[in-house]
C-alpha cells in the first residue's frame, strides 16, 4: 500500500488540477487562445489521471463501478482527440477498432458481475456502461455518414466528448471524496454534465443555423 500511495497522490492532484484548468476551455470561446492553451493543459493532466486510474483498476483495488467510470472517461478522452485529428476525413478503421474494443470491455464488465459495493452502488456501474454503450453505438454509426459528420458534427463531437470526460472526472472525484453521500455525490456531477452537454449542443446548432442563413439571423 505504501508503494501505491504515490500513485493515489498523483491521481488526486492531477485530477483536481485538471478540473480547475479544464473549466477554462469549457467556458471560454471555442477555438480561442485561452481555449487552446488551457485545453492542452487539461489534455496533459487528463492523460495522467487516466494512467493512474488504470493502475488502480489493474491492481484490482477499484470497484467495478469505478472501473466503468475509468473506461467511459478514457474512451471519451481518446474520442475527443480523434475528433480533432480527423480534420479532413471521416472516421476510419482505428476509430471502429476503438469503439468495438470499448464495447467488448463494457460487455466483459457486465459478464463479470459484482459491479459495485456499499460506497459505489451497482446502479452507477450499469448506468455508466449504458451511457458508454450509447456513445459507442453513435461512433460506429458515423461510418455510415462520414461526409456529413465531417462537415457538420465533428467540432461538436470533440466538445461533447471532452465535456463528458471533464464531468466523468468530477463525478469520480466527488464519489470518492464524499462516499457517505453516495449515490448523489456522483449522480449530481453526472447530471450537471448532461445538462451542460445539452446546452452546448443547442448553442452549436443555433450558430450553425445562423451561419447557414445569415440574412435571417
Amino acid at each position: 500500500m505504501d508503494l501505491y500511495a504515490p500513485n493515489v497522490l498523483i491521481h488526486v492532484t492531477a485530477g483536481a488540477t485538471a478540473l480547475l484548468l479544464g473549466a477554462v476551455p469549457l467556458l471560454s470561446t471555442k477555438g480561442g487562445r485561452a481555449h487552446r492553451r488551457f485545453g492542452r493543459y487539461a489534455i496533459g493532466l487528463g492523460a495522467i489521471v487516466l494512467a493512474t486510474a488504470l493502475i488502480g483498476v489493474i491492481r484490482g483495488t477499484a470497484p467495478m463501478a469505478l472501473a466503468a467510470v475509468t473506461l467511459s472517461a478514457g474512451y471519451q478522452y481518446v474520442g475527443s482527440l480523434r475528433a480533432l485529428a480527423l480534420r479532413d476525413r471521416g472516421p476510419g478503421w482505428l476509430d471502429a477498432l476503438l469503439a468495438c474494443g470499448a464495447l467488448a470491455l463494457a460487455a466483459w464488465m457486465l459478464i463479470q458481475g459484482n459491479p459495485g459495493g456499499a460506497s459505489w452502488p451497482p446502479a452507477l456501474a450499469y448506468g455508466t456502461l449504458g451511457f458508454l454503450s450509447m456513445v459507442v453505438i453513435y461512433d460506429l454509426s458515423r461510418h455510415a455518414w462520414p461526409q456529413l459528420w465531417l462537415r457538420r458534427i465533428r467540432p461538436l463531437d470533440h466538445g461533447m466528448k471532452m465535456t463528458g470526460f471533464y464531468f466523468a472526472m468530477a463525478s469520480a472525484g466527488a464519489g470518492n471524496l464524499l462516499r457517505d453521500w453516495q449515490p448523489w455525490s456522483q449522480l449530481l456531477p453526472s447530471a450537471m454534465g448532461l445538462v451542460t452537454m445539452l446546452v452546448l449542443t443547442l448553442v452549436f446548432f443555433r450558430r450553425q443555423a445562423r451561419a447557414d442563413h445569415p440574412a435571417s439571423a
